[in-house]
């Protein structure tokens, strides 16, 4: 498959896949670390070991996206929604 990407598309599909996927990812492992019953050790194990699949899939979804703003949009979001029951869970501890 060959892309044809604008110089622009470029460079913001690159930034998605930098940025917006590793805030995804630490987006979840601080929320499985304050959400989940058990220990701090074992739940930040959990979160970085279930996070990489989340974190690859994160990146290879911003580079099949079909513009780069739907790509940054949707990781974003997701990044606010962990964000979000991070909040909540601190919230309610």
């Amino acid at each position: 498959m060959k892309y044809n990407w604008a110089t622009a598309e470029a460079w913001s599909k690159t930034g998605a896949v930098l940025l917006a996927s590793t805030g995804l990812y630490a987006a979840f492992c601080v929320f499985c670390v304050v959400a989940l019953p058990v220990s701090r050790d074992v739940s930040l194990a959990a979160g970085a070991l279930v996070g990489l699949p989340l974190w690859i899939a994160s990146m290879c979804y911003a580079v099949l996206a079909r513009t780069s703003l739907q790509a940054w949009l949707v990781l974003m979001g997701l990044t606010l929604l962990f964000v979000g029951g991070t909040a909540l869970a601190l919230a309610f501890t």
